[in-house]
């Protein structure tokens, strides 16, 4: 009985080992054509914009600025930066399973930030994701690596 009981274990193993969790097959992004995370809070709203054009990437954070009626975007930030970085950024923080996200607003909390990102990869995927002070995992580090990105950008201009 424990000789059984002890196989089973082994060739689970084996096989979690070999395909993890997904059952072999981990999706990762390996091109990225554009990507649009919009934030929205109380103390203002941002835009950060993606485009990939050959080899390099351009990121840009607009903020938006309401005036005459009609939202305007401001670019406070851009910063240009290696594509396979984004992709490798994009990867660490899992982007491929935020598609179809869609984090509800938690009861009993009375403001929050709310974000809405869009991304094209792989040469025409679309990743669609949002929510309400609810966040798919590795939302926040994303976030951060996009405005390291930019301070970057900052310092050594």
């Amino acid at each position: 009985m424990k000789s059984r009981i002890l196989i089973t274990v082994m060739i689970f193993t084996m096989l979690f080992g070999l395909f993890g969790c997904d059952g072999g097959s981990k999706k990762t992004v390996t091109s990225i054509e554009e990507m649009t995370l919009t934030l929205r809070g109380m103390r203002g709203s941002y835009v950060y914009k993606l485009a990939n054009d050959a080899d390099r990437t351009a990121l840009q954070r607009y903020r938006e600025v309401y005036a005459q009626e009609e939202t305007l975007l401001e670019l406070e930030a851009s910063a240009a930066c290696d594509s396979q970085v984004m992709i490798d950024l994009m990867n660490h923080c899992g982007i491929i399973r935020w598609d179809g996200f869609h984090g509800k607003h938690p009861r009993n909390v009375l403001d929050g930030i709310m974000f809405n990102f869009t991304a094209t990869v792989n040469g025409g995927q679309t990743i669609c994701a949002d929510g309400s002070a609810n966040f798919p995992r590795g939302y926040h580090e994303f976030v951060r690596a996009l405005d390291a990105i930019l301070a970057e950008a900052e310092i050594t201009e």
